[in-house]
């Protein structure tokens, strides 16, 4: 990075020994008639080879990871598959036909998978994978160029891409069919377009278009055309209508089309699920931050002393190195408010509506993890201090110092070290801890169903992704998320909720629907005990499923009897 009396601090890195003269600036030497210079000649352009290479594995490597594991998806990605796909066979976005109800937070997503499911890409499931590991490498390669920037070297830098490449949180929202990696390519070319302070309005915009993959996208256009109010104030203006346009668009075009700019799920989690306890948030993140890998579901796996105190040398170490990491950026003038700032709005958003009770899934996690990576990265830069960056490329560089430099670069694989005790090693590069059971299990009901009712036939269940992907019937969705005329039935008595949420058994009776599929946890206290569904219903199979507080997925089946 390089500054500027006039406008401050660029993006544009010093370029580090041996990499090819365009981004990085003039070729390394110039050749001359003399034997010295064609040796030197050569030398140099090994070094560029052998840092292109540097430069582009960290990205393969990402594309590898999440390929060679293969689709996982999670159940909430069936959601957003089934809008995708009915909008591809000329439905609408709708989740049911003919019932217009945005229940998915990533519209432009379900969009984009429905584009290639139109272009003959029906298998959702592994389109999504390879859409999000396309992002991911993206991403990869962005996190490399902003470690040389920080000053490492190019194996310095390699490591610190490799870092995310094999995180294993992020191979599991990309295999698992989400829009998160989709998100965190967004958040980082928005986040670096504004730091370069040249193209703001292209920033601002992107962060509109990023709300429509994720709500998190507002605190993205926030930042954009906050640091454009204080590094350039004559182009808030423009920034802040880029950042409208799209949001403004969408809002207008749900409106119309929905009744409503928010998705409809965002209602009925307000009512539906139990509320959380309000710090169940920040302790999440408090955690998060501190674990190897950033992944939570370590804790699963851990007994509750070694999982809490690995968590807070974790924190501890991550803080010290942010603390030191970021007087570093300020020497270099590496403009780094606009990452902070995003990462700090995001952990506070949370924090914040974690105090009214609102949920934190996991996928929620990962986009401010790349942020903690690029933090981490920045203390271990300032570690070495006046190594191997400070001095990297300068014309008096010994051989000595040279080779003591380069091996500093060694201490990013640390970064990388980090990532591997949250890998589950049986089922490769997934964390340890996750477990897809209940998917398979849906799925496997899902295909049951579709093969045994007719087309008109109605499912009622509290988990709507797998199920009602598989089985392509309309579904009643009693947690209201698709389903609008469920959520009047909500909140229920504390008494007759096990886990996060239960069936409200008036719902069930009311609607009649054919089937009711669920977790034995979600009916035992409220549906179970009714006496008007025990008339009406017969369970017709179990399975196990134990997940949730749950031991068995329970199948029951309406019983139809004369005047019906």
């Amino acid at each position: 990075m390089t500054a500027s009396r006039r406008h401050g601090p660029t993006l544009t890195p010093p370029r580090p020994v041996g990499l090819p003269p365009g981004p990085w600036g003039a070729a390394a030497a110039v050749p001359d008639d003399s034997g010295e210079a064609l040796v030197h000649t050569e030398s140099a352009g090994r070094r560029q080879w052998r840092n292109l290479v540097l430069w582009a594995l960290p990205p393969v490597v990402a594309l590898l990871a999440r390929m060679l594991t293969g689709p996982h998806a999670i159940d909430d990605a069936y959601i957003t598959f089934r809008y995708a796909r009915n909008l591809a066979e000329g439905l609408g976005l709708v989740y049911n036909p003919g019932e217009w109800v945005l229940g998915t937070t990533a519209p432009l997503w379900a969009v984009l998978l429905a584009g290639g499911y139109k272009l003959g890409i029906t298998d959702l499931p592994w389109l999504a994978t390879s859409v999000a590991a396309v992002c991911d490498a993206a991403s990869v390669a962005l996190l490399v160029r902003c470690a040389l920037a920080m000053g490492w070297r190019p194996l310095g830098a390699a490591f610190v891409g490799l870092a995310w490449a094999v995180n294993p949180m992020s191979i599991a929202f990309a295999t698992g069919g989400m829009e998160t990696s989709f998100f965190v390519l967004l958040s980082l070319v928005t986040l670096g377009l504004a730091a370069t302070r040249k193209n703001a309005p292209m920033g601002a915009g992107l962060a509109g278009v990023a709300m429509l993959v994720r709500p998190e996208g507002a605190l993205l256009a926030a930042v954009v055309v906050g640091w454009t109010w204080l590094t350039r104030r004559s182009q808030t203006v423009l920034a802040a209508l880029a950042a409208a346009t799209p949001m403004a668009l969408g809002a207008l075009t749900f409106w119309q089309r929905y009744g409503s700019p928010l998705p409809n799920s965002v209602a009925a989690k307000q009512v539906a699920y139990l509320q959380a306890w309000p710090f169940e948030n920040a302790v999440a993140l408090l955690l998060q931050a501190g674990l190897p890998g950033w992944s939570t579901y370590l804790l699963a796996q851990l007994p509750a002393a070694v999982g809490l105190g690995l968590a807070l040398f974790g924190l501890g170490a991550l803080a010290v190195l942010i603390h030191r990491g970021l007087p570093w950026l300020q020497h270099r003038s590496l403009p780094w408010l606009p990452f902070a700032a995003f990462a700090t709005l995001y952990i506070a958003f949370y924090v914040a509506v974690g105090l009214r009770g609102v949920r934190l899934f996991p996928w929620y996690l990962v986009p401010i993890e790349p942020f903690y990576l690029l933090g981490a990265a920045a203390g271990l830069a300032a570690l070495t201090g006046r190594g191997p960056f400070a001095l990297a490329g300068s014309a008096g560089e010994s051989p000595a110092a040279r080779s003591a430099l380069g091996g500093s670069s060694w201490l990013a694989a640390l970064l990388v070290l980090w990532q591997l005790p949250a890998v589950d090693w049986r089922q490769p590069l997934l964390p340890a801890g996750e477990n897809h059971a209940r998917e398979q299990v849906m799925l496997d009901v899902g295909h049951g169903l579709a093969d045994s009712l007719p087309p008109t036939a109605v499912i009622a269940a509290p988990e709507i992704g797998a199920l009602g992907y598989a089985s392509n019937r309309r579904i009643l969705d009693t947690v209201g998320l698709v389903s609008p005329e469920a959520i009047p039935y909500y909140p229920l008595p504390r008494e007759q909720v096990l886990t996060d949420n239960a069936i409200p058994a008036r719902l069930i009776v009311d609607r009649q629907p054919d089937v009711v599929v669920t977790l034995d946890a979600f009916a035992q206290r409220s549906l179970l005990p009714d006496e008007a569904f025990q008339r009406d219903y017969v369970l017709e199979r179990s399975y196990p499923a134990s997940v949730w507080q749950s031991e068995e997925l329970l199948v029951f089946r309406r019983v139809f009897r004369r005047g019906d």
